[in-house]
């Protein structure tokens, strides 16, 4: 019997499943909508890959390399559409979006 706790608490102990990574999930995905491509850019999406639960993410947008004050945050179903962001470029400059939390929500 003490054997049998023992093997249970080792494995209890071990890491976490790849799928149990909910950012191992999140993708961004750019797309080639007209008022980016006219900026010399792309629109830039992200959605969840994960095939059965959803994903709560938290986004900082870069402008020029310089956080912005703006952080977004996204609700995103397994298999929805990706969800747009913004224009890789604007009209001053380059822009970017960097995941700063991701949680699963079910």
């Amino acid at each position: 019997m003490k054997r049998v706790l023992c093997s249970l608490a080792l494995l209890a102990a071990l890491p976490l499943r790849a799928d149990d990574d909910p950012a191992k999930s999140l993708q961004f995905v750019e797309d080639f909508a007209a008022n980016c491509v006219s900026r010399n850019g792309v629109q830039i999406q992200v959605k969840n890959t994960h095939p059965t639960r959803r994903i709560r993410v938290w986004l900082d947008r870069f402008h020029m390399g310089v956080a912005t004050a703006d952080r977004s945050r996204s609700d995103l179903a397994p298999g929805a559409e990706p969800e747009p962001l913004g224009c890789s470029r604007t009209d001053s400059g380059a822009q970017e979006w960097r995941v700063v939390r991701v949680i699963w929500i079910d």
